[in-house]
């Protein structure tokens, strides 16, 4: 009976808390498309732009929780000057194509340089790669779990090294 079902609450799920700080995880990436140039999101109060992008856990003790995060393409302060927003997003996405096809950040080849290259944003919706787990204050919903580092090739043998690009 659906009333005795909305009534008795014992047997619901408890509501689950924040992944720990520093887990590695495997993700699948999604963009929710915001309506600027097809993928892109824009602010129409800063004028930046950037992607809205889910990330779905994959496997393990956290498979099919979500971690929300905007990956910033260009700050709408940043007329004239250096775009360190802009470029902090292009160098997390060139870490998830690098995770992604397994390739080396300082591998040079031919192989490597073409696996860096897409053929649209769109080619980041579905990727696949593995990321470690950071936690950050939102002062408008209170902590929350991020993508804090993108786990490359040359990392994965040695996590805990201390030469991690935050992002």
């Amino acid at each position: 009976m659906l009333s005795d079902f909305l009534t008795d609450f014992n047997t619901a799920k408890i509501q689950s808390s924040l992944i720990p700080k520093g887990t590695i995880v495997k993700v699948k990436m999604a963009i929710k498309p915001g309506g600027y140039e097809n993928w892109f999101t824009k602010s129409y109060t800063t004028g930046s732009i950037y992607l809205n992008a889910e990330f779905t856990i994959t496997e393990g003790p956290y498979a099919k929780r979500k971690i929300f995060q905007i990956i910033g393409v260009k700050s709408g302060k940043a007329e004239g000057e250096e775009d360190i927003w802009g470029e902090s997003g292009r160098s997390m996405l060139r870490s998830i194509l690098e995770s992604a096809r397994n390739i080396h950040a300082h591998d040079t080849s031919e192989k490597a340089v073409t696996a860096r290259k897409i053929n649209s944003i769109a080619d980041f919706n579905g990727v696949e790669f593995t990321a470690k787990v950071g936690i950050e204050a939102d002062s408008r919903y209170g902590n929350r779990n991020r993508i804090a580092t993108v786990v490359t090739p040359e990392r994965q043998s040695d996590p805990q090294k201390g030469d991690w690009i935050p992002f």
